[in-house]
């Protein structure tokens, strides 16, 4: 089998120009050349034979990952969710900061996402909620125990409360998939 680089053929093509040819994306002036031309024809037939499992792979139908249209949902709702609702007031020296609920939500799922870099084989999955409370769900790996939520929720209240003190909103941690364990 030829060795499929960026080298050109005798006539000047290159096969990322014949690939061209095979997705039916090429000029009409290459597709022409190609065929008459013997070395472009040869060429196209051996990466016909590598391509053609990666053509049929791009033909099959793939059905998206049970409850991926819901959590991308969640978690936009989560970043735009909220948008009647009063912002968390903090009083400080000279004035009142009011933060905004989604900066609340936004602030709680990064939180969130440095606590998890402590407990491996866990994922956030979802954030949604307001200055009021927060719903975050996670994805655990098999076999790591379930009191791990109650675990997050404690660290994930304690860093918003240290952020926001009596501004925090409460915190709903739950585990909303779990995934097969790694295999070695």
């Amino acid at each position: 089998m030829a060795d499929h680089s960026a080298a050109a053929l005798p006539c000047g093509h290159t096969d990322a120009e014949l690939l061209d040819v095979l997705t039916d994306s090429a000029s009409p002036e290459l597709a022409e050349h190609v065929r008459t031309c013997p070395h472009c024809q040869a060429e196209l037939a051996e990466l016909e034979a590598v391509w053609a499992p990666v053509q049929r792979a791009a033909r099959i139908p793939v059905e998206p990952p049970h409850g991926l249209v819901e959590r991308a949902l969640m978690t936009v709702r989560g970043v735009r969710g909220g948008l009647g609702a009063a912002p968390v007031e903090l009083a400080q020296e000279g004035g009142t900061l009011r933060i905004h609920p989604q900066a609340v939500v936004l602030l709680t799922r990064q939180l969130c996402a440095e606590i998890l870099t402590r407990h491996p084989g866990t994922h956030l999955r979802g954030c949604v909620g307001d200055a009021d409370e927060v719903q975050v769900d996670l994805a655990v790996r098999y076999l790591l125990p379930a009191a791990l939520a109650e675990e997050v929720q404690q660290e994930l209240a304690a860093a918003l409360q240290d952020v926001l003190g009596a501004g925090a909103p409460a915190v709903w941690v739950r585990i909303a998939d779990v995934e097969p364990p790694r295999t070695t």
